[in-house]
């Protein structure tokens, strides 16, 4: 059995959790294009449930990687850090 290893594909090396940023990122396009009330109304609402989602995987990560996770926190979380 294989050990688990923290993800180092080149998205990775730039932001925590692409596959969020790109469904936020989606979802905020139908806002802009299609701006209806169910749509306004939850998209807020999917921001905060995904970012939460997301924090809680980080507690996991920490758990299961430790430090070298710690580390790769100074990535950014939905979008690069430019400093």
């Amino acid at each position: 059995m294989q050990h688990a290893q923290r993800a180092r594909v080149r998205v990775y090396e730039h932001i925590r959790h692409p596959q969020y940023t790109v469904f936020l990122l989606i979802t905020f396009g139908m806002l802009v294009h299609w701006a209806t009330i169910p749509i306004l109304v939850m998209w807020p609402i999917l921001v905060v449930i995904y970012y939460r989602l997301a924090k809680k995987e980080e507690k996991e990560m920490e758990k299961e990687f430790g430090t070298d996770y710690s580390n790769y926190k100074k990535t950014g979380m939905f979008f690069p850090r430019i400093l």
